[in-house]
């Protein structure tokens, strides 16, 4: 963790503990919400450039990090471990932002309490439409696929980092390390779960009432999010910008992080501007 005024903490949620760090400040709050298998330090590196305008608060994830592994025979609810994590931290409106299914579970949160979300940010959420599906290239993920995963897993970091190296080179030092790092903090329990329910876009941003952007990367680096299913939610989730990051695909912080912080940037400055702003 970055040194400084940084905090660790936990916070006890549906019977389960969640870890998470908060650079604090008297701020305007914004939740960052890591992807899967991912952990609180891939958003270190946005978190620094921020810390100084928003208090940011970024969880692990249950089963992520350094969160509680997940509990046999129970279906994680990670949109109510959210909501629990904000009730045990006295945080009311808030701004959200969420990579892929940290994403998911940012939009589940913003629809089920949209008079607590002040504004949204969705980075390659996965989200649908049939009629404009992504052509993305069968071995766009090989490098993340469950049986890599849990190898690294079970292994060091320094096998990690070298693996990540090797398929992420464009990646910087900063990057790397998150990924690589937060593979031996995941509990591949998960991959012997059922998939996760997800409600139907259209269904969850019915309820939007907020500003929310949308980011993605190009379908052919492995970005989910194509330009007919970006055409299709502008026309029909109100208040909606969208934002396409070139040369970046799933990992969109990653793979292009100077363009991703300056919209994101640009964003908040418009719609939830910090007191020192």
């Amino acid at each position: 963790m970055p040194a400084g005024s940084w905090t660790e903490g936990e916070c006890l949620t549906g019977g389960h503990k969640l870890a998470y760090v908060r650079t604090c400040g008297n701020l305007p709050p914004i939740v960052l919400l890591h992807g899967f298998t991912e952990d609180r330090s891939t958003w270190f590196e946005l978190a620094g450039s921020l810390e100084y305008e928003y208090d940011l608060i970024m969880p692990d994830m249950l089963g992520h990090g350094k969160s509680d592994r997940l509990i046999p025979g129970s279906a994680p609810a990670l949109g109510q471990d959210l909501a629990d994590l904000l009730a045990g931290l006295g945080l009311q409106k808030i701004a959200l932002l969420g990579h892929s299914l940290g994403a998911l579970t940012a939009a589940q949160f913003a629809a089920q309490y949209p008079e607590r979300t002040a504004c949204l940010i969705l980075e390659d959420i996965p989200w649908f439409e049939p009629t404009a599906l992504p052509a993305i290239p069968q071995d766009a993920y090989s490098a993340a696929n469950p049986t890599i995963i849990a190898q690294l897993a079970s292994g060091d970091l320094a096998q990690a980092l070298a693996y990540c190296t090797q398929h992420f080179p464009r990646w910087n030092e900063s990057a790397r390390r998150a990924w690589a790092e937060s593979k031996l903090h995941f509990d591949t329990a998960w991959f012997k779960q059922a998939p996760q329910r997800q409600s139907d876009w259209r269904e969850l941003s019915a309820r939007f009432n907020f500003p929310t952007l949308l980011i993605s990367g190009e379908n052919k680096l492995g970005s989910m999010i194509s330009e007919g299913f970006a055409q299709t939610a502008l026309k029909t989730i109100p208040h909606l910008e969208w934002a396409r990051v070139p040369g970046a695909g799933h990992y969109i912080h990653y793979d292009a992080p100077g363009p991703f912080f300056s919209t994101v940037k640009i964003f908040l400055r418009m719609q939830y501007p910090s007191k020192k702003g």
